[in-house]
């Protein structure tokens, strides 16, 4: 009788866990550093002062 060859497959794991590693690293590497992001300038704000109403502009409501 001939001798029939059965070889195992290999697991899939390592390599979902390979892809998975590499996905993290990836967006730890474009997302995770924001040291030397010099873009993000704080702009300042002047103080403003509020402006009054003249009294003929004001709508009046009446409450029930």
């Amino acid at each position: 009788m001939a001798e029939i060859r059965v070889e195992k497959k290999r697991p899939v794991w390592p390599w979902l866990l390979v892809i998975i590693v590499l996905a993290i690293l990836a967006f730890l590497y474009f997302y995770g550093s924001t040291e030397t992001d010099d873009d993000n300038e704080t702009e300042t704000i002047d103080d403003v002062t509020a402006m009054t109403i003249p009294e003929q502009h004001v709508i009046l409501t009446k409450t029930i």
